[in-house]
């Protein structure tokens, strides 16, 4: 519910998780993706992108803000 409400004040939001309590909150923003999610969370959500490291999730979020 913070993603919806973040949104509800005109902020674009990033999300990033890795575990199935997470996955709402990914769908919900603009942008996000798995980070270090096990094997089994990457299979069943091919549709997100998933980074493994710190390099990974900062390139996605540089490429979320546009830098």
């Amino acid at each position: 519910k913070s993603v919806e409400a973040l949104r509800s004040l005109n902020f674009r939001v990033f999300a990033a998780g890795d575990s199935f309590n997470d996955l709402s909150m990914i769908r919900a923003a603009d942008s996000g993706c798995l980070f270090r999610a096990p094997a089994s969370i990457k299979a069943q959500c091919p549709d997100l992108p998933a980074v493994d490291d710190y390099e990974g999730l900062s390139a996605r979020i540089d490429e979320f803000i546009g830098r």
